[in-house]
């Protein structure tokens, strides 16, 4: 199997692992038999690897992604299940999670509330790039005593999130308790709500 290359600067090296088989393949996503085959491809920087490693695994669902910085360390591995942690299951989940939580409330005004619906972000908000730079991900909600008020929603993700989103694990289990709002700022004259997940 080709060795490890010698990187420079802020370079980053990524290899792929076939999951059927458990075993690394190629560039070509043939699995290593011969020396000759190129292992590795390197990228000039952590987040074009990590793009280069979606791009990957948005084609070819049974390959996993693992990133290396200098003396072959591993930095990160990525599986295909990454685009699961914020989906449909998890907006529903949330929209009733919400609803719980504004009837726990001792504030009269947020007691009256209720949700009904949280939109899936644009997809450039849920890249791995934006979501480990950023640590949020904005999106809309249907917020209001009738449910159907707009509001601008911003997701902040705490580190069991971020860990989550990188493993394609669903945020559902990165919610706060909904016995108390502490996690929740919303404005109702704006018309904006802010989420501090775990």
């Amino acid at each position: 199997m080709q060795k490890f290359p010698e990187l420079k600067d802020n370079q980053v090296a990524l290899s792929r692992v076939n999951t059927q088989a458990g075993r690394v393949v190629d560039e070509m996503l043939n699995l290593t038999i011969k020396d000759e085959q190129r292992v590795y491809t390197i990228f000039t920087s952590y987040y074009e690897a990590l793009e280069g490693a979606k791009s990957i695994m948005a084609e070819e669902k049974n390959t996993e992604c693992v990133i290396y910085g200098k003396n072959q360390e591993v930095l990160f591995t990525l599986s295909a299940e990454i685009g699961k942690a914020f989906n449909e299951d998890f907006c529903s989940h949330l929209e009733y999670h919400l609803c719980r939580t504004f009837y726990n409330s001792p504030d009269e005004e947020i007691y009256g509330l209720w949700c009904d619906g949280v939109d899936m972000p644009y997809e450039n908000h849920l890249t791995m790039k934006s979501v480990i730079e950023t640590k949020e991900i904005p999106t809309m909600a249907w917020i209001g005593i009738d449910g159907q008020g707009r509001y601008t929603m911003t997701i902040k993700l705490g580190e069991n999130a971020i860990e989550s989103f990188k493993k394609g694990l669903s945020f559902i289990d990165c919610l706060p308790c909904e016995d108390s709002l502490d996690w929740i700022t919303i404005d109702t004259q704006k018309r904006t709500i802010e989420l501090q997940l775990k």
